[in-house]
């Protein structure tokens, strides 16, 4: 006789590890780029280095934290906090890519503070923008098909049945 199987279910994963510490660099990308972007001509909304504009704020540096922390909450070991992190990396990742077009709603038009040549804008705006909240919301995704229930089946004990010795009456008529 077989015992059925115990079963329960689980949320965290030690894979989602590695995910938060992308996450977090990612989000220190995301903060880091627009105050030493500059140094390599790489900046967006000023050619100055260090600079903490409210646009820099809003734009850039908020989704970076958000998602440092975002990533601090996928590697903690529970799956709720990991479910938080996938939400709140969701939410940085998708302002970094409609961010630009809303901004002009209710402060101007963002634009590259320098000029450059067409190729280098292009890798501009997906360095800063594009780019990375495309990878944030992978890395979003990513977390939660990690963190969906599946069961964790333990080993049960296997109760064998001893045979039975059978006999066999046979009748003969003589």
């Amino acid at each position: 006789m077989v015992m059925p199987e115990r079963t329960r279910t689980t949320r965290w994963t030690p894979a989602t590890i590695p995910v938060g510490v992308a996450t977090m660099l990612l989000g220190a990308w995301v903060f880091l780029v627009p105050l030493v972007g500059p140094y390599f001509n790489f900046g967006f909304f000023t050619s100055n280095t260090w600079v903490f504009s409210g646009v820099h704020w809003e734009m850039l540096l908020g989704p970076g934290l958000a998602l440092v922390a975002a990533g601090l909450l996928m590697v903690m070991p529970t799956g709720a906090a990991g479910s938080l992190g996938g939400l709140l990396a969701l939410l940085a990742s998708v302002w970094l890519l409609v961010g630009p077009s809303l901004h002009p709603i209710w402060s101007g038009q963002i634009a590259i503070a320098t000029s450059h040549p067409q190729w280098l804008q292009s890798l501009i705006w997906i360095g800063y923008f594009y780019g990375t909240g495309a990878l944030g919301v992978y890395l979003s995704g990513t977390l939660h098909g990690l963190l969906l229930r599946r069961p964790v089946v333990y080993d049960s004990t296997v109760i064998e049945e001893t045979p039975v010795e059978r006999r066999e009456r046979v009748v003969t008529n003589a």
